[in-house]
């Protein structure tokens, strides 16, 4: 699609190659979507939305934090930003008054199919220029590869959204 890939160096090694394939895919996914975000939203924005449009809203910033791989803090300024632009509403938990529990707002969600309706042709030409059955190949080798870079990390002590060897 115009993107000049790189000649591949004789000796790189098969994993070196799946991962610089998995960096350059992130970086031109992020690209794509941020130039589809409305003034003001950034690409952690979207992915929180995105995380609660999949899966419901009601956790704690904690949960939120663990889930996508982010410390605390990183929740909980995204968070605030995303409050204050209206998207996510941050709630005291009724069970537990100390913690918070978040929701996606009315103009949370609709900011969120916005973005998915503006890049609607995008999507449509990824699912045209490959199969089903090519996406679910690729699966079961991404989600090993992803349980072991896991376990190494929690092996190593490294927790999610720390920089290594903090």
């Amino acid at each position: 699609m115009g993107a000049r890939m790189p000649t591949p160096i004789p000796q790189d090694h098969p994993y070196v190659a799946v991962f610089y394939e998995i960096g350059a895919i992130e970086h031109y996914m992020r690209l794509a979507v941020s130039r589809h975000l409305p003034p003001g939203m950034t690409h952690a924005h979207f992915e929180l939305l995105g995380y609660f449009a999949r899966h419901g809203d009601g956790q704690t910033p904690a949960d939120i934090a663990r889930t996508l791989m982010m410390t605390k803090g990183a929740v909980t300024n995204i968070l605030q930003k995303m409050e204050a632009q209206g998207y996510v509403a941050v709630l005291a938990d009724c069970a537990d008054r100390r913690k918070k529990r978040v929701r996606m707002t009315r103009t949370g969600m609709e900011a969120y199919g916005g973005v998915q309706r503006n890049m609607k042709t995008k999507v449509e030409a990824l699912r045209e220029g490959f199969t089903d059955n090519e996406f679910k190949v690729a699966i079961p080798f991404l989600r090993a590869l992803h349980t072991f870079m896991a376990e190494l990390s929690a092996e190593l002590g490294v927790q999610a959204g720390e920089p290594v060897g903090a």
